[in-house]
């Protein structure tokens, strides 16, 4: 098993004396030791290699030597050499300008002591390499395989996937119940949205290789390991800082034991995250097939306790790019399903869908909404609401209601987060009328006439007419409306009606008037 030498520096730190040190690095590795001399040793394990000109040193392996021999050593050591060495203060600066990792232990220091502490060193993390490969013959739990890396490790440690979803966990007792993010009854959705808010944690999200990351938002820090499926991140390995400080060197150890946990995710057919249950395979069908048989998609909701009775409400949530990156929209759908036991919850088309049984729930759509407000706020959400229903007959139209609150709405209010179908269904009705014919094809006509006459003349006579038409054709209230004179606004009330051909007292007349002028408005907002 290869090391780092960041670990094997912090091993030798723990027994020698070290005077200096350089270049060190937690992604590199070498393997074991070999003790480079013009006399062999006498041990019984091969420590023995001298100094060859014409081949150089072995590369790949930690080189022990002493100082004296230094300037003979450095023409043939490169980045791929480790290099430990016995040295002075001259030695020392002899390796200022050195590209290879190297360690300067004390002059007096035995080498033969330091070579049989590495070879123990290695024989340790070797026996573990064994064991854990003797694990995937035997087992295939990633519990029990964190479990058996405790001992390496001594802090807890868990799997996720990229979406949050816990995996496998161990040693969760030691972490501090507020600081545990991840659980398998729900994810903390809080520290979730600070997590894929934060620049720092995005910037490691792809990153090959371990990384740590602070405190500052869960109150405990962890070192990360992304799990890469096909070149793309799928889970990722965690090392919490719960019991001792988590050190440089286990870095290494941790992309070691990745490579075990990839192959149990991988060739044991793990998934991502939990199948869906079959409300959603339910609800998932009767929004995608518009010509599925409801009579049996009533039965199946009615089989697991959702029944014609009862009163059902949609949301449909959009999601952020941060989102879709994190794919953190099954943590999500897991909040709402933790915090409403008879809803169901599932990603449609790049958004969440959620379908509520209120009848369930004991709780109107009101209650649902205001329990929702700061959680949809909080989590840079934008939600839509459909009404709410009775039966299963209208459960496609209630996720169309929702969806074109949402699409409609923020088009309308792009500042506001949440918005219910009952606040669009104007503007949704009046966008449909124009959805084959622009709305100066379709309105009253000679309402155009009087439109053209205020734009030549610089009149108001639309403006009177819908003021007019407001107060439910109260000739006072225009003109205090308008701040005329009672016969000005007669006076233009006669101007307009022999434009428009019209002696304004046809209720369908009115409507169509009214009808034309929201029209009008709504055309000139996209111009």
């Amino acid at each position: 098993m290869k090391l780092s030498t960041e670990l094997l520096f912090e091993k030798l730190q723990t027994e020698f004396t070290i005077t200096a040190y350089g270049n060190l690095s937690s992604a590199d590795g070498f393997l074991r030791p070999f003790l480079y001399d013009s006399k062999p040793l006498i041990d019984s394990r091969p420590i023995y290699e001298p100094l060859d000109k014409s081949k150089g040193i072995t590369p790949g392996h930690v080189c022990l030597a002493h100082g004296k021999r230094l300037e003979e050593f450095i023409p043939h050591i490169f980045e791929e050499h480790f290099l430990v060495l016995t040295g002075t203060r001259g030695d020392v600066q002899k390796l200022s300008s050195a590209v290879f990792p190297y360690v300067v232990l004390s002059e007096n220091t035995s080498l033969s002591s330091v070579l049989n502490f590495l070879q123990d060193i290695f024989d340790f993390y070797d026996d573990w390499s064994n064991e854990l490969n003797t694990f995937l013959l035997k087992n295939d739990d990633i519990t029990l395989l964190l479990h058996n890396a405790l001992k390496i490790f001594q802090n807890p440690l868990s799997v996720i996937s990229v979406d949050f979803s816990l995996i496998a966990e161990t040693g969760e007792e030691k972490i501090p119940e507020k600081s545990r993010i991840f659980s398998d009854k729900e994810p903390n959705i809080d520290y979730i949205n600070a997590l894929t808010q934060d620049e720092t944690y995005q910037s490691f999200c792809n990153s090959p290789t371990p990384f740590f990351f602070p405190g500052y938002i869960t109150g405990i820090s962890t070192l990360t390991m992304n799990i890469f499926q096909n070149g793309v991140p799928t889970h990722r390995l965690i090392l919490y800082e719960a019991q001792k400080p988590i050190t440089r060197g286990e870095y290494c150890l941790l992309s070691h034991l990745a490579g075990y946990v990839e192959y149990l995710l991988y060739h044991q057919h793990i998934p991502i995250s939990g199948q869906a249950n079959d409300l959603h395979r339910i609800l998932q069908a009767t929004l995608s097939d518009r010509s599925a048989d409801y009579l049996d998609i009533s039965h199946q909701l009615s089989s697991l306790g959702w029944n014609t009775r009862h009163e059902y409400l949609c949301l449909v949530y959009q999601t952020t790019y941060l989102d879709q990156k994190n794919m953190t929209t099954r943590a999500i759908c897991n909040y709402m399903e933790n915090h409403f036991p008879n809803c169901s919850s599932f990603l449609f088309k790049d958004e969440i869908v959620t379908f509520f049984n209120l009848s369930l729930l004991h709780a109107g759509s009101d209650e649902i909404a205001s329990k929702l407000t700061y959680f949809i706020r909080d989590s840079f959400l934008k939600a839509g609401y459909s009404r709410a229903m009775t039966g299963h007959m209208n459960l496609r139209r209630q996720y169309v209601q929702a969806k074109t609150a949402l699409d409609v709405g923020s088009r309308k209010k792009p500042y506001v987060w949440i918005h219910h179908f009952n606040n669009i269904a104007l503007p949704y009705i009046l966008e449909q009328c124009t959805r084959r014919l622009p709305a100066s094809m379709i309105c009253y006509e000679n309402l155009l006439k009087l439109q053209a006459l205020d734009q030549k003349q610089n009149s108001e006579y639309v403006l009177t007419l819908k003021t007019y038409l407001e107060q439910n054709l109260n000739a006072t209230q225009t003109a205090n409306e308008l701040f005329i004179h009672r016969s000005t606004f007669l006076y233009r009330l006669e101007k307009i009606k022999s434009i428009l051909d019209s002696n304004l007292d046809d209720p369908d007349e009115i409507f169509y008037l009214n009808l034309s002028l929201r029209l009008l408005e709504q055309e000139a907002e996209k111009n």
